[in-house]
């Protein structure tokens, strides 16, 4: 058997990460330098980082200055696009799109690059399977006439995988939008299509963005192609203590306890563990709140979560590096 670490980064985000790319950088450098100090980089690892935490290398870094005291989301915007004017107009012409949208498929090869780069280096620095949380950026094609450029005029959410040298495995586009940011915006819906797993020397791999994972023929379509672990980055927008939405009688916190990954893979034959990575900062009016966890099948459907989290974070305000050992057949 071999023995392999999972570890949820949860990341309390702030504005000023965002400054530039070497300011996003150092952060992300920082939080796997703290993950060391809780796990054995020498031994196989899965790092699984927060959905969000490419969103805002998409506008921050071009117009910082200008919103460094910014509160809001659309302060932000209004202060950024005057003196983008030029730019902005030419790009909507360029991507027959108006609106925030044409923000993000303008500044996309930029963003995306200090977000591949990044977590390439860090995945090959650690040597690690590395889920580098998500970015909202178009799809991304790199070939030998038109060298690296964007496809079409949607904008998805979508996690990039790496393995040990830095190489990307597979890119996952959320399927299931959350409200209200993620309508407000026009961002689009990934296809099933792309969900597939991953082979590799620690299992076979699935991602789940964030709602996708409280999707049950989503658990299911991975369970039939035998996924062994599923790695849910997440941003939860409410108050975690406060009632869910759906259900007053319990909190958000508990519903993600009871409807989440960790409840779905319960029994499965197929899916022993998922990885489920929480964002617990605020950027400017977006908030995160959550407690990252580690979860293992426990055999039963409907089990009790005492009897399948493995770990778990102290506080769904503040940073942490959450981490469990398993073990895994060594022909795998």
């Amino acid at each position: 058997m071999t023995r392999v670490n999972l570890v949820a980064v949860q990341v309390r985000a702030a504005l000023e990460d965002y400054e530039n790319g070497e300011t996003f950088r150092r952060r992300m450098e920082g939080l796997m330098e703290k993950a060391a100090e809780t796990v054995d980089f020498s031994m196989p690892s899965i790092v699984c980082f927060p959905e969000t935490i490419g969103l805002w290398l998409s506008f921050v870094p071009d117009i910082y200055d200008r919103i460094e005291d910014a509160t809001t989301i659309q302060q932000a915007i209004i202060r950024g696009i005057p003196p983008n004017l030029g730019r902005f107009i030419r790009a909507c012409w360029k991507h027959k799109t108006v609106g925030v949208t044409t923000i993000f498929l303008e500044l996309a090869l930029e963003a995306e690059a200090i977000y591949r780069e990044t977590f390439s280096d860090l995945a090959k620095r650690y040597g690690c399977y590395l889920q580098a949380g998500t970015i909202y950026i178009p799809e991304i094609e790199d070939e030998p006439v038109k060298g690296r450029h964007t496809v079409g005029r949607k904008v998805y959410n979508v996690a990039y995988l790496f393995n040990p040298k830095g190489v990307i495995l597979q890119r996952v586009p959320k399927r299931n939008l959350s409200p209200p940011l993620e309508h407000k915006f026009h961002f689009a819906a990934g296809d099933r299509l792309d969900l597939h797993p991953v082979s590799t020397p620690v299992g076979r791999l699935g991602t789940l963005i964030c709602y996708d994972g409280f999707h049950e023929s989503l658990v299911e379509h991975y369970d039939s192609l035998d996924v062994d672990i599923v790695l849910n980055p997440s941003h939860s927008d409410r108050n975690w203590e406060q009632p869910a939405g759906f259900n007053k009688a319990i909190t958000v916190g508990e519903a993600w306890e009871r409807h989440g990954v960790g409840a779905m893979i319960q029994g499965r034959p197929n899916i022993k563990y998922a990885i489920v990575s929480m964002m617990a900062g605020r950027v400017l009016d977006l908030e995160g709140q959550g407690c990252s966890h580690i979860v293992r099948n426990a055999g039963e459907a409907g089990a009790p979560s005492e009897r399948w989290v493995m770990a778990r974070a102290s506080s769904h305000t503040a940073e942490e590096i959450v981490s469990a050992q398993i073990e895994i057949p060594d022909n795998c």
